[in-house]
């Protein structure tokens, strides 16, 4: 008991820095681990309508049915859809910029007013100069506006 009257404003100075270590390690802990019950994208996807497996397999096979592509390949990420789709190297470019429009069409108005539809074009075997393309799809959008890699007269190719 002597030792703690002796000690007093030691023990004191040294209780309040472990306190302040204690919350100090806390609010480091909460900023590099913040929550993980909340999600990452905060609420984004409050109210998104839900995307039916077997829409986009039907999507998938209607594509496939076209004659024009090899593969489709489809993935998800936050608000927007993206279409992998690989053609045949005798496939026009106007041709297979249609897809964009069988995946519209088979759509509900929900997702397609909820969701950015991305589709890239590719010829995997590089026979086809039009390819790859790029199409986008915004959900305040009637159409697709595509990018490709076409070189008009007067500009130079960068490669």
């Amino acid at each position: 008991m002597e030792f703690i009257k002796k000690h007093k404003t030691a023990l004191i100075v040294t209780l309040i820095c472990l306190i302040l270590l204690l919350l100090a390690f806390f609010a480091i802990y909460r900023m590099f681990y913040p929550s993980n019950s909340e999600s990452v994208y905060g609420d984004r996807l409050e109210n998104a309508p839900e995307i039916d497996n077997a829409v986009i397999e039907q999507i998938k096979n209607d594509i496939n049915d076209t004659g024009l592509v090899t593969d489709v390949r489809y993935e998800t990420n936050v608000a927007t859809m993206k279409f992998f789709i690989d053609v045949k190297s005798d496939t026009k470019l106007e041709e297979a910029q249609k897809i964009g429009d069988m995946i519209i069409n088979t759509l509900s108005t929900k997702v397609v007013a909820f969701y950015d539809i991305e589709i890239f074009l590719d010829d995997p075997s590089d026979a086809n100069s039009s390819y790859p393309a790029i199409g986008y799809h915004s959900k305040n959008s009637s159409e697709f506006s595509w990018i490709d890699n076409i070189v008009e007269d007067g500009e130079e190719d960068e490669e």
